[in-house]
């Protein structure tokens, strides 16, 4: 009969092992993935278009661009729950109008937040026409939110994530007059930019070299609990050995 206690073994490495695996390759995944996107980001920071041109395009993240139009400083957004240096605030992204037409949101950067949720912060206003350097940006995916969104009526209003068709609804609701549609994508604004606040912007959540050693320490794990697994059988069996020479 076979004991308890290698029953629970072998269940436990049973279990716990398909784990570490799949780990160790959803990270070596994502590791694929932060390397094209790493990839992309080298090659088109020196590859310059018109809004025109990178509607044509499917990816349209990482491209230079410039623009002259002026700020909608009556009404922006605030993103809420963005860090700097351990510090909570927002990301301030403010509407800008193109002299041709287009509707275009602009991260301007990060500006602190007070402790008191109900003070908002004094954002500093742009006037005139004005130009503006940037990168092309796009959220990737829908962020996960515990509750709905709420806005306020006024403005600025706080959000949570980027949506951009709520953004566009908000827009059109307090003007009739307002253009139809805002762009797909953000300009996020370089630090030396009109407007520009603290720089904040970060392509990836962690570089791709972080998940690599994610999945190397999985991936050892694994091993560990094979070679572990290994050594209690084997132990077992070179016990029984010296008991039976007994």
């Amino acid at each position: 009969m076979v004991p308890m206690y290698r029953i629970c073994l072998i269940v436990f490495a049973g279990v716990l092992l398909p784990i570490l695996l799949y780990l160790g390759f959803w990270q070596l995944g994502r590791y694929e993935e932060k390397l094209v996107i790493e990839e992309n980001l080298q090659l088109r920071r020196f590859t310059s278009l018109s809004i025109d041109d990178l509607r044509e395009l499917n990816d349209q993240r990482f491209y230079p661009l410039t623009i002259t139009g002026t700020f909608d400083n009556s009404r922006y957004f605030l993103l809420d729950n963005r860090t700097f240096n351990g510090r909570v605030g927002f990301h301030v992204l403010t509407p800008f109008l193109t002299n041709n037409g287009e509707l275009v949101l602009v991260d301007r950067g990060w500006i602190a937040g007070s402790f008191d949720r109900r003070h908002l912060p004094d954002v500093p206003q742009v006037y005139g026409l004005t130009t503006l350097v940037g990168q092309s940006w796009q959220p990737a995916g829908e962020a996960f939110l515990l509750k709905k969104d709420v806005w306020r009526t006024g403005w600025p209003k706080v959000i949570q994530a980027i949506d951009k068709q709520a953004i566009t609804n908000a827009l059109q609701t307090d003007d009739a007059d307002s253009i139809d549609t805002i762009e797909p994508w953000l300009l996020i604004l370089e630090s030396d930019q009109p407007g520009s606040l603290r720089r904040n912007f970060h392509p990836t959540s962690m570089p791709a070299e972080r998940h690599l050693g994610y999945a190397v320490q999985w991936f050892v794990m694994a091993l560990a609990l094979v070679l572990l697994t290994i050594w209690a059988f084997y132990k077992e069996v070179a016990n029984k050995k010296i008991n039976n020479k007994k």
